[in-house]
C-alpha cells in the first residue's frame, strides 16, 4: 500500500513539473497535426484537379478530332452543292473547285467522282472517256497481288472517272471501287440510302498508311425543283474522298497541349480485328499506326483517373461509322512534382505552425469582412442598377408617347386645314357645277332653234360660227362640265378619305367598319401603288371576309394599317429597283410586286386583318427586334424605327396582338388581331394554329 503511494505521488510531481510545457506540447500535435491534414487536403485536391484537368483535355481532344472530321466531311456536302447547283461538271471544272482544299489541307489524299456503269454501258463509257485523251482507259480491278487486271463481269460498275490528288497519278482513273471488298460495303450503303457512308480502315498504296474511303452520292433533281429524289434510279454519282488517318489528326494536334497524356484511336464499327487506327505517343510526340501496339498499357487504369476505363473513352461519328478515342496518363503524369504543393504546404506547417495559425485566423476575419463588404456594395449596386433600367424605360415609352402624341396631332391639324381649306370651295365648284350644265343646255338648245329659224344668217356671224367652231363646241363642253364634276367628286372623296383615315371627330371608341379604314388607307397611299417608270406598280388583293362592327380607335388602327403598308411599299419598291438593276426591262425580271389584304372572323370575339406581301422576307434575328423602339432596317434618314413599336402599342392597347409571319425570300405577313367588342378584364384569345407564309 505505501509503495502504491509513494509511486502515486512521485507521477503527480513530475507533472506538475512538465505542466508549463502542456500548451506547447498541445501547440505542437496541434500544429502537426493540421499541416498534415493541409498537406493531405491539398493532396486529394491536386489528385482531382489532374484529373479534371485530364477529362477536359480529352473532352478538348474529342472535340478537336470531332472538328476535324466534320471539317473534311463538309468539304464533300460542298461538292455535292456544286453538283447540285450544276447541270454538268466538266473535269477541268472538278479539277478547278477541288485543287484549292487539295492544297490547304494534307488530311485529304484524293477526291474522286465515281460514276455507276451498268454493263451495257461498259463500252460505250470506256470509248467517252478515251475519246478525252485517256487512250488506254478500261475499267479495272485489282488481284490479291495488288496489280491491275481487267474488271470481272458484273450488273454494274462504279469505275473512278475523276480524280484529283496533290500528286498527279491517272493510273487510279477506271479502278472500280465495287470490285474492292473493303470500299465495296460503304459505297452500296451510300447508294442505297442516299447519305454518306465511310469504310472501314485502308490501306493507301502510296505510302501504306493506314486511310478511309467516304462516299456521298449526287442525286439529279426532279420535275419539281423544290424537290431532289435520292432514290438509285436518279444517281448522278458517287463523290469519294480518301483520306490519311494520321494527317487529320496530326493537323489540329498542335494545338493542343498534350503532355503525358496519350490516346489510341479505335473503329467501333469494325471488326475486332480491324479495330486500331493509330496511337500517338506523348513522350516521343508522334503517332503511330503500328498494328503490334493496338493495346493499350494497362499500368495507369489502376489508377484514380481510369479507374473504370469507360471514362477514358470517348465516341465521335464519321459519316455512318462510330469511333473511339482511348485517352491515358502517360508514365510521368502522377509524378512527385505535380504534389509539390502539398509536400510545400506540409513542410511549412511543421516548421512555422503557430505563426500560421494565427495569420490565418486574422486573414479569415479580414477576408470575411472584405466579403461581406462587396455583398453589400454588389447589392446596392444591383438596386441601384434596377432602379436606372426602370427609369430607362419609363423614359422610353414617355419619349414614345410624346411622338405618337405630336404625330397625331400634327395629322388632325393637317387634315383640318385640307377639309375646311379644300372641301367648302369643292362644294361651292361642285353645286354649281350642276347649274353650268343646266345653264350651258339652254344656251346651246337656244343656238339650236336660232339656227332652225335663220338657217342662213348674216355674214358676219357665219364667220364667228366658223372660226369658234360651233358643232365642236356644242359636243366637247357637256363633256368638260361632266370632267369637271368628276374632278370635284374625286376632291371630296379624298378629303373624306382624309378625315375617314385620322377620324379626329372620334376621341371615344366606336364600331366601325374596318374595310372603310383599310380602304381610306389604300387611297391616300394609291400614288405610291401607281406605275412609274421603270416601277410596275403594285397589285393590291382584297380578300374581306364577312366581318361585324369593331369597337376600337379607328383612326389609331388606321394608323397601323399605314405603318405596314407603308412599310411593304418600301420593301417592293426597294426589291423591284434591286432586280431592274441586272436585268435589261422590266419584264425580264418577271417580279409582280403584289399585297394581299385579308379579314376574318378567327371567333366570335376576334376579328383579323392579314396584311401580306411578296417581298424578300426578313431574317429570325431581324423578327425578334422587329418591334424594338428605334430599330429599323432601313438606311438613315429614311426609316426612325418607331411606326412597327407603335403600332405593336397601339394594338396591344386594343386587348389584341401584332405578329409577323416572314422567312428569307418567302415574303411577310402581319396579323392584327383585335377584339370586336372591348372587353375590360381580358384580353383577345390568342390564335395558335400554325401560319404558312403565302406564295405569290
Amino acid at each position: 500500500m505505501n509503495v502504491a503511494n509513494n509511486w502515486f505521488k512521485y507521477v503527480t510531481k513530475n507533472l506538475q513539473s512538465y505542466r508549463r510545457y502542456i500548451p506547447a506540447a498541445l501547440t505542437l500535435c496541434t500544429g502537426v497535426g493540421l499541416s498534415l491534414a493541409a498537406a493531405a487536403v491539398v493532396w486529394n485536391w491536386e489528385n482531382q484537379r489532374m484529373e479534371a484537368e485530364f477529362h477536359q483535355q480529352a473532352d478538348r481532344l474529342n472535340a478537336t478530332l470531332q472538328q476535324s472530321i466534320n471539317k473534311n466531311l463538309d468539304f464533300l456536302y460542298s461538292i455535292q452543292a456544286f453538283y447540285s447547283a450544276s447541270s454538268e461538271v466538266t473535269r477541268q471544272d472538278f479539277r478547278e473547285f477541288v485543287q484549292p482544299a487539295l492544297a490547304r489541307n494534307s488530311a485529304i489524299f484524293s477526291v474522286n467522282w465515281v460514276l455507276r456503269v451498268p454493263a451495257a454501258d461498259k463500252g460505250a463509257y470506256e470509248e467517252a472517256i478515251r475519246a478525252e485523251g485517256f487512250r488506254a482507259f478500261q475499267i479495272y480491278e485489282r488481284d490479291a497481288d495488288k496489280k491491275p487486271v481487267p474488271v470481272k463481269a458484273r450488273s454494274q460498275y462504279f469505275p473512278v472517272t475523276y480524280r484529283e490528288a496533290i500528286e498527279v497519278d491517272t493510273r487510279a482513273l477506271g479502278f472500280d471501287l465495287a470490285s474492292n471488298p473493303e470500299r465495296k460495303a460503304a459505297l452500296e450503303r451510300s447508294v442505297d440510302t442516299g447519305k454518306i457512308a465511310a469504310s472501314g480502315k485502308i490501306k493507301l498504296i502510296k505510302n501504306d498508311k493506314p486511310g478511309v474511303q467516304i462516299f456521298l452520292p449526287a442525286h439529279g433533281q426532279t420535275s419539281s425543283p423544290d424537290n431532289y429524289a435520292y432514290s438509285s434510279e436518279n444517281l448522278r454519282g458517287v463523290i469519294s474522298g480518301v483520306f490519311q488517318i494520321t494527317n487529320m489528326v496530326n493537323f489540329y494536334l498542335e494545338s493542343l497541349n498534350l503532355e503525358n497524356i496519350n490516346f489510341y484511336l479505335y473503329d467501333n464499327s469494325a471488326t475486332a480485328k480491324e479495330r486500331f487506327l493509330m496511337r500517338y505517343d506523348s513522350q516521343a510526340k508522334e503517332l503511330i499506326d503500328d498494328p503490334k501496339l493496338e493495346k493499350p498499357e494497362l499500368i495507369n487504369l489502376r489508377e484514380k483517373i481510369c479507374a473504370n476505363p469507360s471514362i477514358c473513352s470517348r465516341t465521335f461519328n464519321v459519316a455512318d461509322r462510330q469511333w473511339m478515342l482511348l485517352i491515358l496518363p502517360g508514365n510521368g503524369y502522377n509524378n512527385p512534382i505535380a504534389h509539390q504543393g502539398s509536400l510545400a504546404i506540409g513542410a511549412i506547417g511543421l516548421l512555422i505552425t503557430g505563426s500560421l495559425t494565427a495569420y490565418l485566423l486574422m486573414s479569415l476575419g479580414r477576408t470575411a469582412k472584405i466579403e461581406q463588404q462587396v455583398r453589400d456594395r454588389t447589392i446596392q449596386l444591383k438596386e441601384r442598377t434596377a432602379e436606372l433600367e426602370t427609369a430607362l424605360k419609363n423614359l422610353q415609352s414617355a419619349q414614345l408617347k410624346l411622338i405618337q402624341t405630336e404625330k397625331m396631332s400634327s395629322l388632325g391639324q393637317l387634315v383640318a386645314g385640307v377639309a375646311h381649306e379644300i372641301n367648302n370651295p369643292v362644294c361651292f365648284i361642285s353645286g354649281n357645277l350642276s347649274h353650268a350644265g343646266e345653264y350651258t343646255q339652254n344656251l346651246l338648245e337656244l343656238v339650236e332653234i336660232y339656227q332652225q329659224q335663220y338657217p342662213i344668217p348674216a355674214p358676219q356671224v357665219q364667220a364667228k360660227l366658223k372660226d369658234i367652231d360651233l358643232e365642236f363646241i356644242s359636243e366637247d363642253l357637256p363633256k368638260i362640265l361632266k370632267s369637271m364634276n368628276v374632278g370635284a367628286d374625286r376632291i371630296r372623296q379624298i378629303v373624306l378619305s382624309l378625315r375617314s383615315f385620322s377620324r379626329l371627330d372620334e376621341a371615344e371608341m366606336k364600331s366601325v367598319n374596318l374595310h372603310e379604314g383599310i380602304d381610306s388607307t389604300l387611297m391616300i397611299l394609291e400614288n405610291r401603288l401607281k406605275a412609274n417608270g421603270d416601277f410596275p406598280g403594285i397589285t393590291i388583293t382584297k380578300e374581306y371576309g364577312n366581318l361585324p362592327l369593331v369597337e376600337c380607335w379607328a383612326g389609331q388602327l388606321n394608323q397601323v394599317f399605314m405603318n405596314i403598308l407603308s412599310n411593304a411599299i418600301d420593301v417592293l419598291y426597294d426589291q423591284t429597283k434591286n432586280k431592274h438593276s441586272t436585268m435589261k426591262s422590266s419584264s425580264d425580271s418577271g417580279f409582280l410586286p403584289t399585297i394581299v389584304i385579308r379579314t376574318e372572323l378567327l371567333s366570335y370575339n376576334c376579328a383579323c386583318v392579314r396584311i401580306a406581301d411578296n417581298g424578300a422576307g426578313m431574317t429570325e434575328n431581324v423578327k425578334q427586334r422587329l418591334f424594338e423602339p428605334f430599330f429599323t432596317t432601313k438606311p438613315v434618314g429614311k426609316g426612325t424605327g418607331l411606326g412597327l413599336s407603335i403600332s405593336y402599342q397601339i394594338v396591344e392597347k386594343h386587348q389584341g396582338s401584332l405578329r409577323c409571319v416572314s422567312a428569307p425570300g418567302e415574303g411577310t405577313e402581319f396579323w392584327i388581331e383585335v377584339p370586336v367588342r372591348q372587353q375590360p378584364d381580358q384580353s383577345v384569345a390568342k390564335v395558335s394554329s400554325a401560319v404558312s407564309v403565302n406564295q405569290f
